[in-house]
């Protein structure tokens, strides 16, 4: 090749290169800033789901979806950070403050325990569960007709000290208060109140049973509700607890509204948003009906003579009014204190949501939590041991 075209092809080759390198500049720009923006606005939801827990949802309901989204928040800033951290830039702090900023939100989601401490007198304990059972699997929603014997089983063989259920169901027809187990666990110390009856046989409520005597009950109705509070004194040796059990407002949703989460994005854009609009609406409902019934129920806390445990389903997450408002009654958790794991009590495919708990007096120290993985209900059972500080509280 002459050498005149040897130039002249190398000049258009470096032209090529040139625009080339251009292009792919122009583009890691474009790719950098969006990277950067999706950050920045992830940053800021996690900062209103931070908001969520401090601000009443009948004042402002639309922060509590915030609140309910934390998990998936909290990770896709662990990502960004991470992201960021692998590519040698500073902009990895965006994501890593605002995760720290909530710190107490996060060690109320993830606890990390490799020991447990042991009780200072391990005479003076009780064994404390509570579990939503889902109305012993009454409607089958679980295909197996053995799933109430397999929940007694469970029971009977935990044999707890205490042992609150939520959506407890009782039918005066059923052959099945005949039987052993049902007798075994009945004929303890049992406190017992329903929510709503049904043609005086089906009987949908709440229930604490107790090895040791119960010496005071009372019920905490809630207005335009089907769910319900007890509170149950018992007296342990020397001392009395008030265990309050919690069934908070449900979101209720319909068969309709589970099978469209199932299938989310396989219909048209039409069914599509009537479909989320129903759910936000539900939950909307739910937060701000949650907001008025704790209010209720810390007005009782505060009243209590005794040492309080307050217990199970509040259909809400760590991030939240509800949490917040019973935690500021000076009540510690059971799965921040000697829990490990991410702590999800409710049986989902995506094992992130704890809206069950045990919380309780800091006069009382709790050990070994754990939620047992059964499947038999749409919640998992939550467990643990109590300690009386100082060894009793004379």
């Amino acid at each position: 090749m002459p050498m005149q075209q040897r130039k002249k092809h190398s000049k258009k080759g470096g032209r090529g290169h040139t625009l080339w390198a251009s292009v792919t500049a122009r583009l890691n720009v474009v790719f950098h800033n969006t990277i950067l923006l999706v950050n920045i606005i992830f940053v800021i939801l996690l900062l209103l789901s931070y908001l969520s827990a401090v601000t009443n949802p009948q004042d402002l309901w639309i922060l509590s979806f915030f609140g309910l989204a934390y998990p998936f928040i909290l990770l896709a800033n662990i990502l960004f950070a991470l992201y960021w951290a692998l590519k040698r830039r500073l902009l990895f702090l965006l994501s890593l403050i605002a995760v720290l900023t909530g710190y107490n939100h996060l060690s109320n989601t993830f606890q990390a325990r490799f020991s447990q401490k042991q009780p200072d007198n391990p005479r003076n304990t009780f064994t404390f569960l509570s579990y939503n059972v889902r109305l012993f699997n009454l409607y089958r929603w679980i295909d197996d007709e053995t799933v109430k014997q397999q929940v007694y089983d469970f029971l009977l063989g935990e044999d707890p000290d205490v042992l609150c259920i939520q959506e407890y169901f009782y039918n005066s027809e059923d052959p099945w208060n005949r039987s052993r187990d049902f007798r075994r666990l009945h004929d303890r110390y049992h406190h017992i109140a329903y929510s709503s009856s049904n043609n005086r046989d089906f009987n949908f409520g709440i229930a604490t049973f107790s090895r040791y005597p119960i010496v005071n009950e009372g019920v905490i109705e809630f207005v335009n509700s089907s769910n319900i509070s007890i509170y149950t004194d018992i007296a342990i040796n020397n001392d009395t607890i008030r265990v309050f059990n919690n069934h908070l407002q449900s979101v209720q949703f319909t068969q309709e509204n589970i099978n469209f989460l199932d299938s989310l994005g396989k219909h048209g854009n039409r069914r599509n948003i009537e479909g989320i609009i129903d759910i936000g609406s539900r939950l909307r409902t739910a937060f701000i009906r949650r907001s008025r019934q704790v209010e209720i129920i810390t007005g009782h806390i505060r009243e209590s003579p005794y040492p309080v445990i307050v217990t199970g389903d509040f259909n809400d997450t760590p991030v939240s009014y509800t949490y917040r408002v019973l935690r500021k009654q000076g009540l510690d958790d059971a799965f921040v204190r000697s829990g490990s794991g991410i702590g999800n009590t409710y049986v989902a495919k995506i094992p992130l949501f704890r809206i069950d708990y045990i919380l309780h007096s800091r006069e009382l120290k709790s050990f070994y939590f754990k939620s047992p993985g059964i499947e038999l209900s749409d919640h998992y059972p939550l467990k643990c041991e109590f300690s009386f500080r100082n060894d009793g509280l004379r």
